[in-house]
């Protein structure tokens, strides 16, 4: 009767020994991902069963790029996670070569080649499509088919329909050329799709690209008392992902207030796509230096010049000095430039490269939560996220410079944008839904008023004369004198009101002999710096207005200077 209770007892402690060392691989899917400027915190999850003893959870097929010290594991259970370890698991090839038909694999690799180009060309197909809808919007928005062309005829208007019916004739026969061309890359991508369905099928393998791939894994330990069910959630940084914002700045007119549309472009190159996740945003920089910074002593000393002895004076004089006479000496081929390194008895340091480096401190950190599911494929393209929209105060003004151009453009100048933790990024701004331009909102250098150019304004006409009655050139004694005088006129063919700001400017010297006299400037704003005028005013609808400024320079008669 022993001999049996001993082989039981040995081989209860067999089982009980491999029992309590249990390996199980983990597949799960991302279910959150924070995007950061450069970066992404990826977080999974899983509900698995632990047995007794020590047990071995391997997340596989993770992402590209895992950075292994940002690994972070928790979980809810009567358990202990003793340790994590990040590692890359090589493919087997030899083994695939014994479990697969490489002929296969080959014919694999074509198709899903071919499928590639197919995409290109149906995206090339895509943006020339975009390009023509665009050219057919502009044209049909033109004035003259409108009747608001300033010179309306009839000859006028019979040339731009006969202009249009050719232009729209071309629009739509390119259109139509490209529809069938997408119709036919459609079908051909079917049957290369169905084509390599039957491919793997026969092959017995899903996705045969997942050989060649490398398994990223993190090894979970856990230790547990008893036989449980746990929830076990890992999450870590991964450096093949980022986001970069966009902007949109729309209005539909002088009545309307600018609307702010804040859009994020995400791509991600991580070899795994992110299907239905809940994506967060983040200004934020994870990978920045965290240590606080610390002051030091600073010691002041004297500076205590180094002399150098000049052969040609036969005496010593302080190195810097001798650096002057050696550059000026140099410019006129008095001393040669090897002269100069074979005088200076002592160099001076050389500079470290902290001295070359701007510091910029401003830390903005915000989090736009997207309350939709996102899905972003691995495929490095970008991908666009709406954050937020938000009307901003704007102001409507007009704005030109005679002296350049007579042009008078509209200007949106808005305002309450600096609270919407906006990172530095191009704008596309549209007025009246026609796009207008791009522009660059940066918010560490730009005020807190942005100025949006909405194009010319044919209503409004200014002309800049240069008064000749009084404006003339004369001797006084020893001086020549020059008078100018300027006339500026602004006339409003609108039908309502407008504000314009009108810039000019007069010549500032910084010599003494040239003498600039203020005779006129009509309660401009002067920037003494500058010498730039500035006019605001208010001009109502059909009315015209006028500024008119001079001034006076006086100079030596000896001394040419450039008035004109």
């Amino acid at each position: 009767m022993k001999t049996p209770l001993i082989i039981a007892a040995t081989l209860g402690m067999f089982l009980n020994t491999h029992a309590n060392e249990t390996e199980k691989t983990i597949k799960t899917k991302p279910e959150k991902v924070i995007v950061y400027k450069n970066g992404a915190q990826i977080f999974r999850q899983t509900q698995t069963n632990l047995v007794a003893g020590e047990n071995k959870l391997v997340f596989e097929w993770l992402e590209e790029g895992v950075s292994a010290n940002s690994i972070q594991v928790g979980g809810n259970g009567n358990f202990i996670i003793t340790e994590s370890e990040y590692n890359d698991k090589m493919p087997d090839l030899d083994k695939f070569k014994n479990s697969a038909d490489l002929k296969y694999v080959k014919l694999i690799k074509q198709i899903k080649d071919s499928l590639a180009l197919v995409d290109y060309k149906t995206e090339e197909i895509n943006y020339r499509k975009e390009i023509l809808n665009t050219e057919k919007t502009v044209l049909l928005n033109y004035r003259l088919y409108k009747g608001e062309a300033k010179k309306d005829s009839m000859s006028y208007l019979k040339d731009g329909l006969n202009y249009l019916q050719e232009k729209l004739t071309s629009i739509y026969n390119d259109l139509h050329i490209l529809k069938k061309e997408g119709e036919q890359l459609y079908t051909i991508k079917q049957n290369l799709q169905n084509r390599l369905n039957g491919v793997n099928a026969d092959l017995g393998e899903q996705d045969v690209a997942d050989i060649y791939k490398t398994n990223h894994q993190i090894t979970i330990s856990i230790i547990s008392d008893v036989a449980t069910m746990a929830n076990i959630n890992v999450n870590y940084f991964v450096n093949t992902a980022g986001w970069e914002p966009m902007y949109d700045l729309r209005t539909e007119g002088v009545e309307s207030q600018v609307k702010l549309t804040y859009k994020g472009i995400v791509y991600q190159h991580t070899k795994v796509d992110w299907t239905n996740v809940k994506l967060i945003l983040s200004t934020g920089t994870p990978q920045c230096n965290l240590s606080a910074p610390e002051l030091y002593s600073w010691y002041l000393d004297v500076i205590r010049p180094v002399y150098m002895y000049d052969k040609s004076k036969k005496e010593s004089m302080p190195m810097a000095a001798a650096q002057n006479m050696v550059m000026s000496k140099s410019a006129t081929g008095g001393y040669a430039e090897q002269d100069e390194e074979k005088n200076l008895e002592q160099e001076a340091d050389a500079k470290q490269a902290y001295e070359y480096v701007a510091t910029n401190d401003q830390q903005v950190q915000a989090t736009f939560e997207i309350k939709l599911p996102y899905s972003i494929a691995s495929d490095n393209k970008k991908h666009t996220v709406a954050v937020l929209q938000k009307d901003l105060d704007t102001k409507y003004i007009y704005k030109t410079v005679p002296k350049i151009d007579v042009t008078a453009y509209l200007l949106a100048r808005v305002t309450g944008w600096e609270d919407l933790n906006l990172l530095p990024g191009k704008a596309s701004v549209f007025y009246a839904g026609t796009y207008v331009g791009q522009t660059y909102i940066n918010p560490a250098t730009t005020n807190d008023t942005l100025d949006l150019t909405l194009g010319k304004d044919d209503n409004v006409v200014v002309k800049r004369t240069k008064q000749k009655d009084k404006s003339k050139e004369k001797l006084l004694n020893d001086d020549k004198v020059y008078s100018f005088a300027y006339e500026i006129t602004m006339k409003n063919g609108n039908t309502k009101s407008i504000e314009i700001e009108v810039k000019d400017q007069m010549p500032i010297t910084h010599g003494k002999d040239v003498v600039i006299t203020r005779d006129n400037i009509a309660n401009a704003i002067y920037e003494e710096s500058t010498g730039i005028l500035t006019w605001r005013q208010i001009i109502k609808a059909k009315d015209t207005k006028h500024i008119n400024f001079a001034y006076t320079i006086k100079a030596p008669k000896y001394l040419p200077i450039a008035v004109k």
